[in-house]
């Protein structure tokens, strides 16, 4: 076998949702922040996104973390998905802390500090829970989180009035109730939601005036939280809780006085698998807004360890994604 590209990768599930950690393989990226890292990355080697996560490697919803050099963390790391980039992501974040964990790859004195992560969208940090030396649990304290704009309401082809608010946490959504959609919340109607949640993107980033959303998440409530279905692409969706999903709830419930700082908030995913999430503190976002300072705890588990190759005659080198 002629082989021109290997990589090793560690797979793992952060509550259902893939993670693809690229241990080796990456070359050198230029840059002296990761998101310059990461921005050489896309201008230079993009096709080695589409080689690692679409089709026959991929799929539509996989996801990876890349570790890269920090000059101002413990760690650098980004994140590549099989249709965009990310500045942040929570599910990766925790599928990152995993896999090293798996390798015994944990920094020393991870156990009683945890560790820095600079990511594009800034500076996190994640500490484990750990039982008899086994990594039980992953907490990440996520980015300045903050809501851009409340009560936003926009006509939606197929849906009709819809009212949301918009908030960052590293990426931007739109929170929806799910109320005002007329589907079941349940996975078997996942495809409708899928189309429901591109139907709002589309009508709020068509507006002018208001901040670009990247994902749109629908929530329904439960005692003590909320089950959360996150809506990342026509035919994708995000089968966790979602890392910075949750902590734009947060900004949100904490912005309207319905969460204090330091209340529990329980995230479910649309199979019931949950986050737990508060507010740890007080906070300024970027431009000086009003923000928190969000807590979400999870786990991921190890689902394969791979290496990937790429044959020197393989006719799909870039791979492919149906739409």
């Amino acid at each position: 076998m002629r082989t021109s590209r290997i990589f090793t990768v560690i797979d793992s599930h952060t509550a259902g949702h893939p993670t693809r950690t690229i241990m080796a393989g990456i070359p050198p990226l230029r840059g002296q922040s990761v998101r310059e890292q990461r921005d050489d990355f896309r201008n230079n080697h993009d096709g080695l996104r589409t080689l690692l996560l679409h089709e026959p490697r991929g799929h539509a919803a996989m996801a990876a973390a890349v570790p890269v050099p920090s000059r101002e963390a413990d760690q650098g790391l980004f994140f590549i998905f099989s249709y965009v980039y990310a500045d942040m992501c929570g599910h990766a974040t925790i599928g990152y802390i995993a896999s090293l964990a798996a390798i015994g790859a944990l920094p020393n004195g991870f156990e009683q500090n945890g560790m820095s992560i600079e990511t594009p969208a800034g500076i996190v940090h994640v500490t484990g829970a750990f039982e008899s030396g086994r990594l039980t649990s992953v907490l990440l304290r996520n980015v300045p989180s903050f809501v851009f704009a409340s009560d936003v309401v926009s006509e939606v082809e197929g849906i009709g009035r819809v009212t949301c608010d918009v908030a960052y946490s590293g990426i931007t959504y739109a929170l929806v109730d799910a109320e005002q959609v007329d589907l079941p919340f349940d996975i078997d109607h996942a495809n409708g939601w899928c189309r429901a949640g591109m139907a709002i993107k589309q009508a709020l980033n068509a507006r002018s005036g208001v901040t670009q959303v990247d994902s749109v998440l629908f929530h329904h409530s439960i005692e003590g939280g909320a089950r959360h279905l996150v809506i990342l692409a026509g035919n994708k969706f995000d089968r966790s809780p979602c890392g910075t999903g949750t902590s734009a709830r947060l900004a949100q419930l904490h912005a309207r006085g319905q969460l204090a700082v330091g209340a529990s908030y329980r995230a479910e995913n649309i199979l019931g698998v949950p986050f737990t999430a508060k507010v740890a503190e007080l906070a300024r976002g970027k431009d000086g807004q009003a923000a928190v300072i969000p807590e979400v705890r999870g786990m991921a588990h190890i689902s394969a360890f791979s290496t990937l190759v790429l044959e020197a005659d393989d006719p799909l080198p870039a791979g492919f994604l149906p739409t």
